[in-house]
């Protein structure tokens, strides 16, 4: 019996960092983050203490979804706070970030539309992209 065909991970998220904490970001944006932490609090990963402050919010979709559709949703979302956004980008960076898992054999590829351009742009998001490469043996269903 063959392994399943090992297919690519897709997820975004919308980051903003810098100093200040986390609260500020979640009081004018009126929402609570996917994930936050000040500077000073402790990495659970390493340990060491962080040494910024960072506010998260994911699409809330599943990461077999296709990558565009994680950009739409936090567009559509961070468009409806357009005006808060624009006061933010003067203080702190704002990033659309993408992240992909892919099988090596498959490679990755990545295209923004000049609508997902011009939004980005409108609300002060910075574009990052991270792509990783996982073995094709060995995958598990």
């Amino acid at each position: 019996m063959s392994a399943p065909q090992l297919t690519g991970r897709e997820y975004a998220y919308i980051k903003i960092s810098g100093s200040g904490r986390h609260e500020t970001i979640t009081e004018r944006l009126g929402v609570k983050p996917t994930e936050a932490w000040n500077v000073g609090d402790i990495n659970e990963k390493n340990g060491l203490p962080r040494k910024f402050m960072a506010w998260f919010f994911r699409s809330g979709l599943d990461d077999t979804r296709p990558l565009e559709q994680h950009i739409d949703s936090l567009l559509l979302w961070f468009g409806t706070k357009a005006e808060a956004a624009r006061s933010l980008w003067v203080e702190y960076d704002l990033t659309l970030q993408c992240v992909g898992y892919y099988p090596a054999s498959r490679g990755s590829g990545m295209h923004f539309n000049r609508e997902v351009i011009r939004q980005a742009a409108q609300l002060g998001l910075a574009i990052d992209c991270d792509h990783y490469f996982v073995e094709d043996h060995g995958h598990e269903g």
